[in-house]
């Protein structure tokens, strides 16, 4: 299963826009993707108007009373574009799953359960805190995409994440296929960026994305509009870094597991 999972313990950084933009994407190239809004908040949910059909299934069924997961998933606007929604009910997913054995895996089996799985690709988009279905949602990806900002803070939160996930990786005994950071909103004309982008690759170079995807104004402007920007205006800059952000995930996943790969 490709399972990909976007968090940063910075908010602010990009991980709902990205999400929506790169399911998108990989949609219109002819994949079948799936994504999971495990944000109680609910932007990505909101992103795509996604609503539960009245007396359909929630996640927190699926989680908690072990109900289907395909049950959840509603359809978007684009025929491959499937989505998992957030509803009222994740504000009280942490204090229901503590009671319940094995809780961390509760997604990862849920997806599992799922046989043969209809998908080519999923994306979990998290919210910014280190909740307990904070752990059920990376233990269920195969890939984690931490998108920093161009700026001091997110350059330092990198330190706090990454002591986090090694002590959590270890104290569980779990390893993501591979982790990487995704530069967002860069301008390379400020000084600022650019020294940033020069600390990134000194001390995290191994995890760093070789794109980036530049600032645009037509992120907010399709936020507005409730469309990812690869829909919105799929001329525009942010939208060409998009497709080489997914080209570049569609040559790391499915190229390495070509047969013919070397």
């Amino acid at each position: 299963m490709n399972s990909i999972a976007l968090f940063s313990i910075k908010g602010g950084t990009g991980k709902t826009t990205l999400s929506g933009s790169l399911g998108w994407i990989l949609a219109e190239q002819g994949h079948r993707v799936l994504m999971i809004d495990m944000d109680a908040q609910g932007h990505l949910t909101h992103l795509f108007k996604g609503k539960p059909g009245k007396g359909q299934t929630k996640l927190y069924y699926a989680l908690i009373h072990e109900q289907p997961l395909l049950e959840t998933i509603v359809p978007t606007s684009h025929a491959n574009l499937f989505l998992i929604p957030a509803t009222e009910d994740h504000f009280y997913l942490n204090s229901a799953l503590l009671s319940k054995p094995w809780r961390e895996w509760k997604l990862k089996d849920a997806l599992q359960a799922m046989y043969p799985f209809p998908y080519d690709m999923v994306i979990i988009d998290l919210g910014a805190n280190l909740t307990l279905s904070t752990y059920v949602a990376l233990f269920a990806a195969r890939i984690l995409i931490t998108p920093v900002l161009p700026d001091l803070l997110s350059y330092l939160s990198l330190k706090s994440l990454y002591a986090f996930l090694d002590k959590t990786c270890k104290n569980y005994k779990y390893s993501f296929d591979r982790i990487w950071i995704l530069m967002n909103r860069v301008n390379s004309h400020r000084p600022l960026d650019r020294e940033n982008k020069k600390a990134l690759q000194e001390f995290y170079g191994k995890f760093l994305m070789p794109v980036m995807v530049r600032e645009d104004l037509k992120f907010t402007e399709a936020a507005r509009e409730q469309v990812p920007v690869t829909a919105y205006a799929p001329q525009s800059t942010a939208a060409r870094d998009i497709r080489k952000v997914a080209s570049f995930l569609e040559t790391v996943i499915f190229q390495s597991k070509s047969p013919n790969a070397t």
